[in-house]
């Protein structure tokens, strides 16, 4: 269970339930601005869709203090399988040392180097989220910095998982989980093509087209005997 989606709106997430092994729903206040609800009616409904699937939703305080108030107002509201995300700043990283010790469960989020990621591991986050597509409009392949991330973790024994985020295209998608990455968030409309492949299609067609002429359009094995 490795696809989360990145996204709020419902009908977005129904059709992903029907088609993708959802591991859970991102979220951050650009997303929730979109769908036009209040805040917290966006974040109940999307608990009720996806069960107990994870669940991300990001602060907005601007200091340690008026992060950890953010964080504990999500975590008291769910407090199963939610992770507060926190943008790597550094009052981000101060709050991280006391969303730790508060038990809170929290993700990092917004990584753009490796050293942003290193100190956020450090500090206990759950998740490491880089954005991958920032990251290699900087000149550093997404790969890459997946490979060192894992390194690093596994060297030192820390607990957090990459859930890499921020995609172009799905071949980024494929060289960060090649890589190390143990989860990613993905866009609707980027996780609509994991799937897809023209070469695929035109052998299906073709399989059909062999079908068709010995056996009729109308016929399926379901009804092949009628």
């Amino acid at each position: 269970m490795f696809l989360l989606l990145d996204t709020a709106s419902l009908p977005d997430i129904r059709r992903a339930l029907e088609l993708l092994p959802l591991a859970g729903v991102t979220t951050c206040p650009t997303i929730i601005t979109h769908e036009k609800r209040p805040f917290w009616e966006v974040l109940n409904n999307l608990r009720t869709l996806i069960g107990n699937r994870m669940l991300h939703a990001q602060v907005l305080g601007r200091t340690a203090e008026e992060i950890l108030q953010d964080a504990v107002a999500l975590h008291n509201h769910f407090p199963d399988n939610f992770f507060v995300k926190v943008p790597v700043t550094a009052e981000g990283l101060k709050a991280m040392r006391l969303l730790h010790r508060e038990g809170i469960p929290f993700t990092a989020t917004t990584i753009h180097t490796l050293t942003q990621a290193f100190l956020a591991a450090d500090y206990g986050a759950a998740f490491l989220a880089p954005y991958i597509n920032h990251i290699e409009d900087e000149g550093v392949a997404g790969a890459e910095f997946i490979t060192q991330l894992a390194d690093y973790l596994e060297r030192n024994c820390l607990p957090a998982k990459i859930l890499a985020a921020s995609f172009r295209n799905t071949r980024q998608i494929q060289s960060v989980l090649t890589a190390g990455a143990h989860h990613v968030t993905v866009a609707p409309e980027l996780a609509w093509k994991l799937a897809d492949s023209p070469m695929t299609d035109q052998a299906v067609a073709k399989f059909r087209h062999a079908w068709d002429e010995c056996y009729g359009p109308d016929k399926n094995l379901a009804n092949l005997d009628r």
